[in-house]
């Protein structure tokens, strides 16, 4: 199994799977602290984008699912945007070679992968090893919102509540009931939003996010991810429970057509990693090292 170190996690990899390892440091942002581990089947793998960045921000490896197996993509492309990923593994420049070699190798593994599957890939699954273990509870500065399975529950505890909402208290909501939930980031003087929508019902606007009995807020990053941590692990079990699980594989396979890799790739790779050996030790230059691993990136 080979592995590969970022700023907040580490990416362990083999021909079948990407298990993903969070740090817990105070500067790992909130949503990877919440969720410690989770890991992803190379067959559910669509993509993976490699950007190599510049000198201060380092490289950014970011993996992309086929759809419905990953529970953050609506969130994202919902009208709600810049929504964080356990996805993405950032890392410093210095390692930057390192990352294009593993971001080739799960590049290559995931396309056999798919090519060889043999059954119907169940995409809620993939989607569940990528949310919360139950039960779960987010915190803001309104209060909390709480999840066991069963039940969404939204308290306005928080010293930011409003007094509609503090003498509302807490409202819960069945799953069975629930449509799903939606999140929205802050955005400048704006706060962020948890929002349960409910199956059915067309529920009126109303004046202002202190009376929105449906709704929990944020303020600043305090709670944030921690939302769309919950409303990606609601949104999961919803699809669980409704049986939106399976992917043809046939229904998949033009996404990535492709030849499947040629006899004696580990031979490649094994090379590939000697160059990068020798590259780290000074005996071969930048230009050197690239322009080989490209002729052998080819034979593959």
């Amino acid at each position: 199994m080979e592995e590969l170190h970022g700023h907040h996690a580490i990416w362990r990899f083999d021909e079948e799977t990407v298990r993903i390892g969070f740090g817990t440091g105070r500067r790992v942002p909130a949503l990877y602290k919440a969720l410690g581990h989770c890991s992803v089947p190379l067959a559910a793998v669509r993509d993976v984008e490699f950007d190599p960045g510049e000198r201060k921000h380092g490289w950014r490896i970011r993996l992309r699912l086929v759809e419905g197996a990953d529970p953050y993509a609506p969130l994202e492309t919902a009208g709600a945007g810049g929504a964080a990923t356990p996805l993405v593994l950032t890392g410093p420049h210095e390692r930057e070679l390192v990352a294009e070699y593993c971001a080739d190798r799960i590049t290559e593994s995931a396309r056999y992968a798919r090519e060889t599957l043999t059954g119907p890939l169940d995409l809620a699954q993939v989607a569940r090893a990528l949310v919360v273990g139950l039960p779960y509870q987010a915190r803001t500065g309104e209060g909390a919102v709480s999840f066991d399975g069963d039940r969404v529950r939204l308290m306005w505890d928080g010293w930011m509540a409003s007094t509609a909402k503090g003498q509302e208290k807490s409202r819960e909501f069945p799953l069975s009931e629930i449509e799903s939930l939606q999140w929205f980031p802050q955005r400048d003087f704006d706060e962020g939003f948890l929002r349960v929508v409910l199956r059915g019902v067309t529920m009126p606007e109303a004046s202002g996010l202190e009376n929105d009995f449906f709704t929990l807020a944020s303020h600043g990053l305090k709670g944030s991810e921690e939302s769309l941590l919950m409303a990606a692990t609601v949104n999961t079990h919803i699809a669980l429970a409704r049986g939106d699980t399976a992917e043809e594989p046939a229904a998949r396979a033009p996404e990535l057509e492709a030849a499947a890799p040629a006899e004696g790739s580990d031979e490649i790779f094994a090379k590939i990693r000697e160059l990068g050996s020798l590259h780290a030790e000074g005996l071969l230059t930048d230009s050197e090292f690239s322009s080989k691993k490209a002729e052998l990136l080819d034979r593959l």
